[in-house]
């Protein structure tokens, strides 16, 4: 059988609001207004109150499984626990007391439910020519986030995730069958790339549970003004995988945001190589980290708008920025990227002394 929405989960709940009201004032006695938000797996909804407060009411798909959900809920308790300065958005307990709920559909079928904090700001997808400055600070916050994210453990880490580069469905024929004509035309030269040197050579790099999806949707700033991060938020793709994918993720959605890519990327490097200080295994693979990103991002987009019913607005309108994104890394040198990159990020002998840890 072909590939399909809920084999890669790709299917939200639809609940009403009749529903969605009552799951947030008799779970968490939270009531006020409704709407929705975008959710690629989740329902989403921001839930104000009458005193102005905002949460956002999580709803999981009914083929979610209950303990990928508690992975991602538990690491918001580690950050909150072990890392309070960074923000991302907090989780309210129900009435009696638990990270989670449990609702039961019209249909009878069980969803996992949560509330969480709402993080106010804007994000970084209309953002355009971003100071070297402030590249570097973004990169440091998502390094903070990889720093913090180290010491969590959780049983489902290493669950399925269709945006996960290093577990196979790159390479997969049957969501290659999904591509349009313009992905194939960027992507196929670089298929064999991927599959022979790409993906073994990224088994081999250190790895933790990370973000996975510091992209500029989810990433949050305080208006269109500032490029200043203060908020982090959608813990839905988390895995553990390779660390350095944490920040190849953010670089491969911000490389084109300034003329010159390779410097916007370094730039985002500097920043999260001081936080967390990269191996020289791990500068040499990021050109190909990035690289698998796209093309898988390229690939998700057009099985999305294939297989989805109503595929999201947010999912039509990120296929031609993830194209072109993808055209702009394809256009650069490999080699002289990672030069750049080894010059620009922290001494060799420093970098050595790392590895020999």
């Amino acid at each position: 059988m072909p590939l399909t929405a809920d084999d890669l989960r790709f299917n939200p709940p639809r609940l009403d609001d009749e529903v969605l009201c009552r799951a947030a004032g008799d779970l968490f006695g939270v009531r006020g207004e409704m709407r929705p938000l975008v959710g690629e797996r989740d329902q989403n909804t921001l839930v104000t109150t009458a005193e102005g407060e905002r949460f956002v009411l999580k709803v999981s798909g009914a083929l979610e499984d209950p303990l990928v959900t508690d992975f991602q809920t538990r690491a918001l308790l580690h950050l909150e626990r072990t890392a309070p300065e960074i923000p991302v958005p907090r989780v309210v307990r129900n009435l009696h007391g638990q990270p989670s709920d449990r609702l039961v559909g019209n249909g009878g079928e069980a969803h996992v439910v949560r509330l969480l904090s709402y993080i106010p700001g804007v994000t970084f997808e209309d953002a355009s020519a971003i100071a070297d400055a402030d590249l570097r600070a973004m990169g440091a916050f998502q390094g903070g986030v990889s720093r913090a994210l180290a010491s969590f453990r959780h049983p489902a880490a290493r669950h399925f995730m269709p945006w996960d580069v290093s577990n196979g469905l790159l390479l997969d024929e049957e969501l290659w069958a999904f591509a349009e004509d313009d992905t194939l035309e960027l992507a196929a030269p670089v298929r064999t790339h991927l599959g022979e040197r790409v993906l073994p050579a990224m088994a081999r790099l250190r790895s933790q549970v990370i973000h996975g999806d510091a992209h500029s949707g989810n990433l949050l700033r305080p208006g269109a003004a500032s490029h200043r991060v203060v908020g982090l938020i959608d813990f839905g793709d988390m895995i553990e995988g390779p660390l350095a994918l944490d920040l190849a993720v953010m670089a491969g959605s911000f490389c084109s945001v300034n003329d010159d890519c390779a410097s916007t990327v370094a730039s985002l490097a500097q920043g999260f190589d001081r936080i967390v200080p990269l191996t020289s295994d791990e500068v040499e693979q990021l050109y190909d980290l990035i690289l698998a990103r796209l093309v898988l991002s390229a690939l998700l987009f057009d099985f999305q708008v294939s297989t989805v019913s109503g595929a999201t607005e947010a999912v039509l309108e990120d296929r031609p920025a993830g194209l072109h994104c993808l055209l702009e890394w394809l256009r650069l040198d490999a080699s002289e990227l990672t030069a750049r990159l080894r010059s620009a990020l922290h001494p060799p002998e420093s970098r050595r002394s790392l590895e020999r840890e």
